[in-house]
């Protein structure tokens, strides 16, 4: 049965609580990693990685591969499945923003991901804003987003515009909505229903949600300073919900993580710090 209620203060202190104390025990590398050896490889079939300054990889510095044919040329298929054979979370990029992405992704799914016979993985994908974009193209590739959920859970997170124009598309509605309109939540649960996937993740600048065949867990967001609303700020979002999974967080948990990490970042930084984070947690928890 779907919980619509918002948590109580106490129950969301005492959540606080138990995220500020797992933060306690990752490293602070954990937040601001080293850059990915193989991220130019890793960032041409349109996976998000952290860039690295000396470029040792099989892509040749490449950022964006044509098609999957080119980066199975390139790499080949058992390479491939070494690389992808110690991961569990793997997040994809804007959709919007990777040619190809359809060709790309499918062939990791039906070349690697399948052949490894795992069903443990975290997928974590992200439309960008649709509303630009043909039914055809959104079709397509919410198809082979789903097509992920049998070798583990599909995660797709959307910002409350693109939750608006994902459901226009999907609906045929016209009205743009935000988190706060009255159906808002019945227009996000329908946009999950319809699609084959595990959670929905949608979050605006003062509240965030996910959604899952069980469940409906909501949150408001503590206010952040205006320079934290920039275009690190789905990433670092993203990082933290990643950072959770990794970690067998509770899936609520992982959200309250996400919004740790985005919101924590400080002035003139683009990632978030341990002691930022362990800091803004706090912070939430005693102003409940």
């Amino acid at each position: 049965m779907m919980n619509r209620q918002p948590l109580p203060d106490n129950a969301t202190r005492t959540m606080l609580h138990a995220v500020l104390q797992a933060v306690g025990l990752l490293g602070e590398t954990d937040f601001a990693p080293a850059a990915e050896e193989n991220a130019p490889l890793l960032r041409s079939m349109g996976i998000r990685a952290r860039p690295t300054v000396a470029v040792a990889s099989h892509a040749g510095g490449t950022d964006q591969a044509a098609r999957w044919r080119d980066v199975v040329s390139k790499i080949g298929i058992e390479e491939l499945k070494v690389l992808f054979s110690n991961s569990r979370v793997i997040p994809f990029s804007d959709w919007t923003n990777v040619h190809q992405a359809a060709d790309l992704w499918y062939g990791l799914l039906a070349d690697v991901i399948r052949p490894l016979a795992r069903n443990d993985w975290e997928f974590i994908f992200y439309l960008g804003n649709p509303a630009s974009s043909h039914f055809f193209d959104v079709d397509e590739i919410l198809d082979v987003m789903g097509s992920f959920t049998r070798s583990g859970n599909v995660t797709l997170a959307l910002d409350e515009r693109e939750a608006s124009g994902l459901w226009s598309i999907l609906f045929g509605g016209k009205s743009e909505f935000d988190t706060h309109d009255p159906d808002a939540r019945g227009r996000y649960r329908a946009i999950f229903q319809t699609l084959d996937i595990r959670r929905l993740i949608v979050y605006s600048e003062d509240n965030a949600l996910i959604i899952t065949q069980d469940s409906y867990f909501e949150l408001t967001r503590p206010p952040v300073p205006a320079y934290v609303h920039n275009e690190q700020e789905r990433a670092n979002f993203i990082e933290g919900y990643a950072l959770g999974l990794k970690n067998n967080m509770e899936i609520a948990h992982c959200l309250v993580l996400g919004i740790a990490t985005s919101g924590s970042v400080p002035e003139g930084s683009n990632v978030p710090a341990k002691a930022e984070v362990q800091r803004f947690l706090s912070n939430w928890a005693n102003e409940l």
